[in-house]
């Protein structure tokens, strides 16, 4: 009877760690949110405590051990790439420390498991003011911007170092008389305001798109 109580403790411990590091996730509308979370830790949990009766006494780890790989599988789930960026890579990694939170509570061992949850939020949360702080000083924007023919790669290009600007070029496509370039600029945000309001007053651009890149 006490090793049940013990087993069905874990299982709640589990799942009110798993539910608050999935808290954070489903605040930001990430794609893996409270249930996700805490059902990876509390299934790490649960295959932690059946591999250490399933394994006894010489193979405890047989089942544990095949947890990450599962647990990989989901994560490359919430992965997604786009044309010039790939998101999901946080939550992913999200994923991976819920099923490490798991194991450890399976194991017993919960006040490693806290200090760890713990450590997980104030890298999900306190680092993300410090990302925005440099945000100000090294932003990373996708340009297209249209012109007409008589605008070269090589003035917009000026343009760019003149105003401490890092530019890649990505895409350049010509159809009859117009231009269409996509770079890929890094910088202050001031500087990149700036460029902004060159596109805007130079007659000879069309009109030009902004994508933030993470």
């Amino acid at each position: 009877m006490e090793h049940l109580i013990e087993e069905a403790v874990k299982m709640l411990v589990s799942l009110a760690i798993g539910s608050t590091l999935g808290f954070e996730r489903e605040y930001r509308r990430k794609a893996a949110g409270i249930r996700t979370i805490a059902l990876i830790c509390a299934g790490s949990t649960l295959f932690t405590i059946l591999s250490q009766e399933l394994g006894a006494p010489s193979s405890m780890d047989r089942v544990a051990s095949n947890i990450l790989t599962g647990v990989g599988f989901i994560g490359a789930g919430v992965i997604f790439k786009g044309k010039y960026s790939v998101d999901g890579i946080t939550t992913a990694t999200t994923i991976w420390i819920a099923a490490a939170l798991g194991m450890s509570v399976g194991m017993g061992h919960y006040i490693l498991a806290t200090l760890s949850l713990f450590g997980t939020l104030l890298v999900l949360t306190g680092l993300k003011y410090i990302e925005r702080l440099l945000e100000q000083v090294h932003q990373r924007k996708q340009y297209t911007i249209r012109c007409h023919h008589d605008l070269s790669h090589l003035q917009l290009e000026a343009v760019f170092t003149e105003n401490h600007l890092r530019y890649k070029t990505l895409v350049v496509i010509r159809s009859n008389d117009l231009f269409e370039f996509k770079y890929e600029l890094t910088g202050h945000l001031k500087d990149l305001l700036t460029i902004n309001e060159y596109f805007l007053a130079e007659k000879r651009i069309i009109g030009f798109e902004i994508e933030t890149t993470y």
